[in-house]
């Protein structure tokens, strides 16, 4: 198989500061939206547990709904927290990618996966990087000065191909 792009991408914590940062932005009117609707639920069942002057239901929901806000706000900077403290953060993961005509591999000190790009969820474009989700929460960062074959812009029009609607340019 012929070797049509390579990147070799170390992962820091500048790097993953921005991808929270993106993904964040790329999130938060529906992340923030889900939470004020489910907020909304509970208040009105709050509401109506006042009506009924049942306040056992009415203490349990208000515990739900405490808990429910903590989450939501909370969960977020702990889990960046964990990931920033993590090995992959703190030792410079070193990610190489390999890219084929019909799929991708990924290379660390953890192993090699290979990929087909119609398993990618979805892949984002910004000024400097191009980011590969492979779910919701997981991504790829791809470089783009760090390629070794090829070039990010031939990157990007072969990337668009293969993933066709998944592909979004996200530039400021």
């Amino acid at each position: 198989m012929e070797i049509l792009f390579k990147n070799v991408t170390t992962l820091n914590k500048d790097e993953y500061i921005e991808l929270i940062k993106f993904h964040g932005q790329k999130n938060n009117f529906k992340y923030y939206l889900y939470t004020a609707i489910m907020g909304l639920i509970l208040i009105i069942g709050m509401s109506y547990q006042i009506i009924l002057r049942n306040y056992i239901s009415l203490t349990l929901l208000a515990l739900i709904f405490i808990g429910f806000l903590a989450y939501r706000f909370i969960e977020p900077y702990r889990k960046a927290e964990k990931e920033m403290k993590g090995e992959k953060v703190q030792g410079n993961l070193v990610n190489t990618y390999i890219f084929y005509d019909k799929n991708f591999v990924i290379k660390n000190k953890y192993g090699k996966d290979t990929f087909k790009y119609r398993k990618l969820f979805k892949v984002y474009e910004n000024e400097n990087v191009f980011y590969l989700y492979i779910n919701k929460e997981d991504v790829f960062i791809v470089e783009k000065d760090k390629f070794e074959i090829g070039n990010p812009y031939e990157f990007k029009e072969f990337i668009a191909k293969k993933v066709g609607y998944k592909f979004k340019n996200y530039k400021k």
